[in-house]
């Protein structure tokens, strides 16, 4: 398995999903080698046997030893030193390819090969401004030698990598060891730059999604965009949607707020494809009716610096607080102390946060343009341009307390339902029927 994030480094939900998805697999059997960036090198999974290439051959850690014994560990743990990050800007790109065919020689075919050459001449084009960080491409280079480097000494039934930057990697590994790709769609360029996309990554993207043996989408939706945008048949893409692990409402946040003041919350990515501009325009109109109300937007990215002018310029600074971005314990007293979660994504391919504010009964206004909106019925769905609607919603859940009581309830039931092991269940058909199906890469 092939990931770019791992808690607690994460920078999105991708690595939230990794370890929820892994951790399942794991109780079924599944033995998982998960090659990760290794950002900080503070990672700790107590369910997974931890193996750090960058320490390579010095002794291992008693901890390692215990977790290789125990039967029930079945995910060894490889970290790579690199800068990867999943939003870094595009600003150069080695030709990690040419080291791919010198060390694999003929095990990738030509029209991979120049599939994926496609990418690295196309121009980049534009990008907005902070979405990307910087050397993107030579961080991926580097992270797919480590990552060939690793595999060579080891033999796999099936490769899985997640989104584009780990696409490199599985096709050349894939390829190496004779054996099929899946590939994981979290997100698209499309979703995150809409018609402004990176052509090196829409190609790097097509790359990974027309060589899999089996894509896998994170809901329905992304399947029809990966069909719109790449052209695969529908029938090859399998949806597995993503889950979340219930969690106990830790009651004493509640009691931190001065005299009980409401709480909107908007926890992500401060980028266009999250919309939070709408959610500020939705808060302007909530304010007047419901002045004692505070609305959060967590999170950092490119839109951040004008989101504030915005509310300072509409007088609303009052009513808004920026705390950045929070994980951890700083997650759960947010949600822990929010009354209302807001969603208003633009285009999302699941969005898990949803999932997450509904373990810690809040109730949740979801856009209907977001993946996780075919899974949940007791959330309030809304397109993500009608901040008329949103602001009512949110007005009805903060003033008639009756309202929210009955949607929490019933998704407290929901969510105990949308579990990470259904989802490992499903992954584990996809790799069995995709083996099955399997015929070789020579």
């Amino acid at each position: 398995m092939l990931g770019w994030e791992y808690p607690p480094n994460i920078n999105g939900g991708l690595g939230t999903a990794c370890q929820g998805l892994t951790v399942a697999l794991a109780r079924l059997g599944v033995k998982i080698d998960f090659i990760v960036p290794r950002l900080t090198g503070k990672e700790h999974a107590p369910h997974m046997n931890l193996l750090d290439s960058y320490y390579g051959g010095k002794e291992e850690s008693e901890e390692t030893v215990k977790n290789k014994t125990d039967p029930t560990k079945n995910i060894s743990w490889f970290g790579i030193p690199s800068l990867l990050s999943p939003y870094a800007r595009p600003e150069s790109f080695d030709k990690w390819i040419e080291y791919c065919r010198a060390e694999l020689k003929d095990d990738i075919p030509e029209d991979v090969a120049d599939m994926l050459e496609d990418a690295l001449e196309s121009e980049t084009g534009p990008v907005g401004e902070g979405l990307y960080g910087t050397d993107l491409f030579a961080e991926v280079e580097r992270y797919t030698k480590n990552a060939i480097a690793l595999a060579k000494k080891r033999r796999f039934d099936v490769v899985h990598a997640h989104d584009w930057m780990t696409y490199p990697a599985g096709i050349a590994i894939s390829m190496m060891s004779n054996c099929p790709l899946v590939v994981h769609v979290h997100s698209l360029e499309y979703d995150r730059s809409g018609l402004g996309v990176n052509p090196k990554i829409h190609q790097i993207e097509g790359a990974g999604v027309k060589t899999a043996d089996t894509p896998i989408a994170v809901s329905h939706y992304t399947k029809s965009v990966i069909n719109s945008q790449h052209g695969v048949p529908l029938e090859k893409i399998a949806v597995v949607h993503n889950g979340v692990y219930a969690k106990e409402v830790i009651r004493s946040y509640r009691n931190e707020q001065h005299n009980r003041t409401k709480m909107v919350l908007f926890l992500g990515r401060v980028t266009f494809q999250k919309g939070p501009e709408y959610f500020i325009e939705a808060a302007a109109k909530v304010i007047p009716v419901i002045p004692d109300v505070v609305f959060v937007i967590a999170g950092t990215g490119d839109m951040l610096p004008a989101l504030k002018q915005q509310v300072q310029e509409m007088g609303l600074e009052g009513h808004f607080m920026f705390p950045g971005f929070l994980k951890g314990p700083e997650i759960e007293r947010m949600f822990s102390m929010a009354d209302v979660y807001v969603m208003p994504s633009v285009s999302e391919p699941f969005g898990i946060t949803p999932l997450e504010a509904m373990s810690h009964d809040v109730p949740v206004i979801i856009s209907k343009q977001s993946g996780v909106s075919e899974l949940l019925r007791n959330a309030f769905k809304v397109d993500f341009w009608d901040v008329e609607k949103t602001a009512h919603l949110i007005i009805g859940i903060l003033k008639y307390p009756e309202i929210r009581d009955d949607i929490v309830d019933m998704a407290r039931e929901e969510v105990r339902r949308i579990h990470w092991d259904a989802a490992a269940s499903k992954t584990l058909n996809v790799y069995r029927n995709t083996i099955a199906g399997f015929k070789g890469r020579k």
